[in-house]
């Protein structure tokens, strides 16, 4: 925090218990706006102190949202009024930071549009549109391209211009339907960016203190890229993670990806064959009759439930009077795996069962003639006496 400056409370323009909102004579707390949030601080004055959780803008207004900790806000009090200046200037690191690699993306990929970001202390994310496929070796050589920048620590200034005034600068990106008849803030970069943004900026590339692109996602057109400033930390945190699987997988570095993507290729492998086996699997069913119903079930412990799906639909399609229950017991205790179904003559709705029936302590839900979930009493004889009271 930083020692504060003197101010008052101008208006009170709501209470709801300790959350207020009002506004100051003299603001020096950032309204969000770019994609940045608020800044946040403090209200202090005798008896009276609050938190600022946010900052935004109301019409012409700056609006503060505070929680207060003592005393009342009241109009004409006179405070002291702290930003949290360490914030500020991270999320200016982080905002600057994103202008530099979108310029960076734009620049290098035609049709490539960067439409919205979201500054955040820890991760910013940009939003883009673009027809082309994103990937990491595009990331990286950007990622490059913006810490070089970085590295030249280019001047970066910020002034107002008049709408008209701005309409004439050579290169100024704008979302002129947002931009109304105030004054425009201009964040320019020498020889490299000049944008309409009124978020806060760093005042040199260098202060920025480089970048890493931490994630992204999508499919085109639309795509979220995120990155982060705190590039030391997050390529430490990264390196012990990579360290600990090089050790799991037992590889060289430079062989992992080769790898992840044979272990892949073997899964989709195993799927396609545990499909063909799901229709030719025949189940042990054991069956009681009640009336004109037929009651079938199987334990199978360690199974994989959705390997039971097909047997399942073909007994009940079999016999439209037919129920049929799979358990499936997961090691140690009742604890397991439930499937659950009838047909369409069976005149029963299994939902109501799991209701009526706390006992089978059954988590789970479905469709009248079908129910599936986890239960803590994967016992078959317990479940084999509550659904013959239900056939009775």
């Amino acid at each position: 925090m930083n020692p504060g400056y003197e101010t008052i409370i101008a208006k009170v323009l709501s209470r709801n218990g300790k959350e207020v909102r009002l506004g100051l004579e003299e603001t020096r707390f950032h309204a969000s706006g770019g994609g940045q949030p608020g800044d946040t601080g403090r209200l202090v004055a005798p008896g009276f102190s609050a938190d600022v959780t946010d900052c935004f803008r109301e019409g012409e207004s700056v609006v503060l949202s505070a929680k207060v900790r003592e005393g009342e806000p009241s109009v004409g009090l006179k405070v002291r009024a702290e930003v949290n200046l360490s914030r500020q200037a991270l999320l200016s690191r982080m905002h600057s930071g994103e202008h530099v690699l979108s310029r960076i993306l734009e620049s290098s990929h035609e049709g490539l549009e960067v439409y919205k970001v979201a500054v955040a202390e820890e991760e910013t994310t940009v939003f883009l549109r673009w027809n082309g496929e994103l990937g990491w070796d595009l990331l990286f050589e950007a990622e490059n391209g913006a810490n070089e920048v970085i590295s030249r620590d280019l001047p970066v200034s910020t002034r107002f211009c008049e709408p008209r005034e701005a309409r004439e600068i050579h290169g100024l990106k704008a979302n002129w339907d947002r931009l109304g008849d105030e004054p425009i803030r201009v964040v320019t970069i020498p020889g490299f960016d000049c944008i309409a943004c009124s978020g806060t900026h760093v005042s040199s590339t260098g202060q920025i203190g480089g970048i890493l692109v931490t994630g992204y996602r999508g499919t085109a057109p639309e795509w979220e890229v995120k990155f982060t400033v705190h590039r030391e930390r997050a390529l430490e945190e990264y390196s012990r993670v990579m360290r600990v699987l090089l050790r799991k997988v037992s590889c060289p570095l430079e062989k992992l990806e080769k790898v992840y993507d044979r272990l892949q290729e073997e899964k989709q492998a195993l799927g396609r064959a545990l499909d063909k086996a799901k229709g030719m699997l025949a189940l042990p069913w054991e069956k009681q009759r009640t009336g004109s119903r037929t009651l079938s079930f199987v334990l199978l412990p360690g199974f994989l439930p959705e390997m039971a799906v097909p047997a399942l639909k073909a007994l009940i399609e079999g016999d439209p009077c037919a129920i049929g229950l799979v358990l499936v017991p997961s090691g140690e205790g009742h604890e397991g795996n439930f499937i659950m179904a009838c047909g369409n003559e069976a005149g029963v709705d299994l939902r109501d069962v799991l209701k009526r029936h706390p006992e089978l302590k059954a988590r789970g839900g479905g469709a009248p003639a079908w129910v599936n979930g986890v239960t803590g009493l994967a016992i078959a004889s317990r479940w084999v006496d509550v659904l013959k009271t239900e056939m009775e």
